[in-house]
């Protein structure tokens, strides 16, 4: 990078990145076409900007493509950047727009550096079937994220029953599992609509409930024939309380809100 000590580079970085008033840009133009050292500066300037496109590269096609994505979009796409992006080409805007560059880049290594981070420190244990996973690799993590977004009011209307029964008969074609009977499984929750999900290459159900006291309650199963069956187990993540457990090829978990007595006594409803 540039050393940035000159007493003109704040304007020189200014006209770069297209943010100096018309007036002033056409006088420092013209203090360029005639001041070779201003010239020499500038372009210094604007190659230590290029540097940092390889680099952001590099760390782009390394980092989590999906996430890393939609982070590099908020920051850049702005109203500002957006502005500048969008004026005439004139000859001040000729060099490359590297200050928005350099802020993604910084983001990229801010991402990626958690990203490994984790990648170091971040191996928790094994899923069951002998196989180590990471946090982000797991299923109850995924769906414990999804489930946030999840109010009352997500669940207020129920399916009509022809609806329910396409979906839970859906579900059941995809995993090779009977959850026609899911709507009374539960008594004294409301049942509130199956949707069918991926992960992984793998089916996953969840099955949507309405507690009048603890508000949303999913009841998820996704298909893990290699996954020898597991009692069922608490354990607490994100905020909510889960219960999971596997059989039949299938792993299972309850997810919400409420305490895990509550939890584990719903579990008994469908465990046998």
């Amino acid at each position: 990078m540039a050393d940035l000590s000159h007493p003109e580079d704040a304007r020189l970085i200014a006209l770069l990145d297209g943010t100096l008033a018309d007036e002033e840009r056409a006088a420092l133009l013209a203090r360029i076409d005639t001041d070779a050292a201003l010239q020499a500066r500038l372009d210094r300037i604007e190659r230590g900007g290029r540097l940092i496109v390889p680099a952001f590269e590099a760390l782009q096609a390394e980092a989590p493509r999906a996430k890393l994505k939609d982070l590099l979009a908020s920051a850049i796409v702005t109203d500002e950047t957006r502005r500048v992006l969008e004026r005439p080409q004139t000859r001040a805007l000729r060099f490359p727009r590297w200050q928005p560059r350099l802020v993604a880049a910084a983001l990229a290594l801010f991402v990626l550096g958690g990203v490994l981070g984790a990648s170091l420190n971040g191996w928790i244990g094994r899923e069951g079937d002998g196989r180590e996973m990471r946090t982000t690799e797991s299923w109850r993590q995924a769906v414990a994220e999804y489930w946030s977004l999840t109010t009352p009011e997500t669940l207020a209307l129920a399916p009509t029953p022809k609806r329910a029964a396409a979906e839970l008969s859906a579900a059941s074609a995809k995993l090779g599992v009977d959850l026609t009977g899911a709507p009374d499984a539960f008594p004294g929750l409301s049942f509130r609509g199956a949707q069918l999900f991926d992960f992984q290459g793998r089916p996953l159900v969840q099955i949507a409930y309405l507690d009048p006291q603890h508000g949303p309650i999913a009841y998820c199963v996704i298909a893990r024939p290699d996954q020898a069956d597991v009692a069922p187990t608490t354990e607490e993540l994100d905020g909510f309380t889960i219960v999971h457990w596997a059989s039949g090829g299938q792993g299972r978990l309850l997810i919400g809100r409420a305490p895990a007595e509550r939890l584990q006594a719903l579990a008994q409803k469908v465990t046998g």
